[in-house]
């Protein structure tokens, strides 16, 4: 198995979203559609595409249908460098489906159809293809087997592996007993305010951080929308504040904020630039309809977060 030159290994699910920009959010009423868009996408996913783009060495452990969109996500990773060679197509299966509901604030309403997601397993191969890596990063999956497959090939990284961990609202769901064996065994954990609240029981930042820190967790990282972020560790944290930005669609912010934090945790850049590199990420990533239609260039990455 050739995975010589990867520096980093994601694994999650791989969507096709579908995404529609309404006046406002309804319930039980109408709103006129816009404007359509479609692309790839998936939380893991994202990041690492922004990764790849950027000239980090990248591959994914997924799956998808043996469709159109399939391939077409296949495609897009190829055309920024991620290997493909881990991803599934699964026979006779649909790729996993998005249907987001964006309206004129950038606020979304998302809609998960798992798809062929459901029938990713985890094997001794996988854990062999990420055994080399620098880090490995993690989103959710759906389904109560696929959750144990990802937890169990996590826990069969070689300690030498960095792990890092964005949850999001599916095993936030889950709550800390059932996420404590992956959240011991990772270095970065990526968690919304609502997330981390869901997660640990208390709205208090400083609490929730404390309880995740006593379960391992090196280095947490909590996005605060319009407010910003704040980073933690050894017991320290640090707010720092978003920037402005015309916000079309929040979709992928959070990925895009990942990555950036990633590619600076990745180049030995102090906690507080890593932040710096996440909030710039995100900014762009608002400006445009889509995860990946907003991501910048690594020189305007950087331009930008060091101006």
């Amino acid at each position: 198995m050739k995975v010589s030159g990867l520096t980093v290994v994601g694994c999650g699910a791989l969507n096709w979203d579908c995404l529609y920009r309404v006046a406002q959010l309804v319930t039980d009423g109408e709103s006129v559609v816009e404007e359509s868009f479609e692309a790839p996408g998936g939380s893991a996913a994202n990041t690492v595409y922004a990764l790849s783009h950027w000239g980090v060495r990248a591959g994914f452990i997924g799956a998808v249908g043996d469709d159109a969109e399939g391939r077409q996500i296949i495609a897009d990773f190829e055309r920024v460098g991620v290997d493909t060679q881990r991803l599934r197509v699964v026979k006779g299966q649909r790729t996993g489906r998005v249907i987001g509901l964006v309206d004129s604030k950038g606020r979304r309403s998302l809609y998960v159809q798992p798809g062929a997601n459901l029938a990713l397993r985890l094997t001794e191969d996988d854990v062999a293809y990420a055994a080399k890596v620098a880090l490995v990063h993690l989103s959710s999956l759906v389904g109560d087997e696929a959750f144990e497959s990802q937890k169990e090939f996590a826990l069969n990284l070689p300690k030498g592996v960095t792990l890092s961990v964005a949850p999001g609202m599916l095993y936030a769901r889950r709550g800390l007993k059932a996420l404590s064996p992956l959240l011991r065994r990772a270095t970065v954990l990526f968690l919304t305010r609502e997330e981390l609240a869901l997660l640990t029981g208390t709205e208090n930042l400083e609490a929730a951080a404390q309880q995740l820190w006593g379960l391992g967790v090196d280095i947490l990282v909590v996005t605060l929308g319009e407010q910003g972020s704040w980073v933690g560790s050894e017991g320290k944290g640090r707010f720092s504040p978003s920037v402005q930005a015309h916000v079309v669609d929040t979709t992928g912010a959070g990925d895009a904020f990942a990555a950036g934090f990633l590619w600076g945790f990745l180049n030995g850049r102090p906690l507080p630039e890593c932040q710096r590199l996440g909030t710039i990420a995100a900014a762009f990533c608002l400006r445009a309809l889509g995860a990946r239609t907003g991501t910048p260039t690594l020189d305007e990455l950087l331009a930008v977060a060091f101006a």
